[in-house]
């Protein structure tokens, strides 16, 4: 009749019983250049992460760059060019901000 419901199914290249290792999840690293910034504010407004904010000067500063998907819809709508979003290596140490 009906097969078991609760199994998993079986994965391509994986034996059964084995787990499949989970992927690692991308680090990405944001770069504010601070002198090509006017402080408009659209990176940290529309950040679907959240990772960006305005200090009390309204300057973009990275809050929680751990949450940065890579998605680089704050570099691509940056009207100075002045955000810049790149994949980190593996075991690549992130670099102090940019000036």
């Amino acid at each position: 009749m009906d097969e078991d419901v609760t199994e998993k199914e079986a994965q391509p290249g994986v034996e059964p019983g084995e787990e499949q290792a989970e992927k690692p999840h991308p680090e990405y690293e944001i770069d504010i250049f601070k002198d090509w910034c006017k402080s408009c504010g659209i990176c940290a407004a529309f950040c679907p992460r959240g990772c960006l904010s305005l200090d009390p000067e309204g300057n973009p500063v990275i809050d929680k760059p751990e949450r940065c998907t890579g998605c680089r819809w704050c570099e691509l709508h940056c009207p100075d060019f002045a955000i810049c979003v790149r994949e980190l290596e593996a075991g690549e140490a992130k670099a102090e901000e940019a000036d």
